[in-house]
């Protein structure tokens, strides 16, 4: 019994984690827009554009792709709550 609890902790303890510093990241945010990083070979861009949804959500309001660079491996994308 020890052991399966141990093993509920510990799977709740990954999945707080991962919610909270996984990617894409957020590199600044405002009421109005979202800047997020993240690195394509391991995270899609169908991703940020959850994340930019559910961020323009939170007002009312749809998230909409206004840049997106490549900076070294990492992409980068900036998106406007209209």
């Amino acid at each position: 019994m020890p052991t399966l609890r141990a093993g509920g902790i510990a799977v709740l303890l990954a999945s707080a984690l991962g919610a909270c510093g996984g990617p894409p990241w957020t590199l600044s945010q405002s009421p109005t827009e979202i800047s997020l990083r993240w690195y394509p070979d391991t995270t899609s861009s169908a991703a940020a554009d959850t994340i930019a949804q559910q961020h323009c959500q939170s007002s009312g309001r749809k998230a909409e792709l206004v840049s997106s660079t490549q900076d070294g491996s990492a992409q980068l994308a900036t998106y406007r709550c209209r």
